[in-house]
């Protein structure tokens, strides 16, 4: 089986994560959680974005200040996720087998429709 690597082992993951020549993911996309296998995207996917960060959940949480991105278009691209029930006029997107998250959103006022994984909330798995 192909080393799962976390986000943190990637010197330069903006570059080291993405398809040059059409700005997709190189890996499958995991979860998170070490203990969990669950596939939320397959290599090729989806492709590398800036959003703003995932706000916290609860206030006394540390905001993210990431903003890179792997987005789709349709929550059929999926593999595996989670939706949460709707905050405001957000669903946080969760590890559909282990319920981890939140691992990206999706902004259900944003048109057209996209849901984003932050990069830096999942691990990585190469894959002929």
């Amino acid at each position: 089986m192909s080393e799962i690597s976390k986000f943190s082992s990637f010197a330069t993951p903006t570059t080291d994560l993405v398809d040059a020549t059409n700005n997709t993911n190189l890996y499958d996309i995991l979860c998170p959680r070490d203990n969990c296998r669950c596939l939320v995207l397959r290599k090729g996917a989806a492709t590398l974005v800036k959003r703003d960060p995932i706000k916290p959940l609860d206030e006394n949480d540390v905001p993210s200040t990431n903003e890179h991105f792997w987005h789709v278009g349709d929550m059929m691209d999926f593999d595996n996720v989670g939706f949460s029930k709707t905050v405001g006029d957000t669903k946080f997107l969760s590890c559909a087998d282990c319920d981890v998250g939140p691992l990206g959103y999706h902004s259900i006022a944003h048109q057209p429709k996209e849901y984003l994984i932050s990069i830096d909330c999942a691990r990585y798995r190469p894959r002929n």
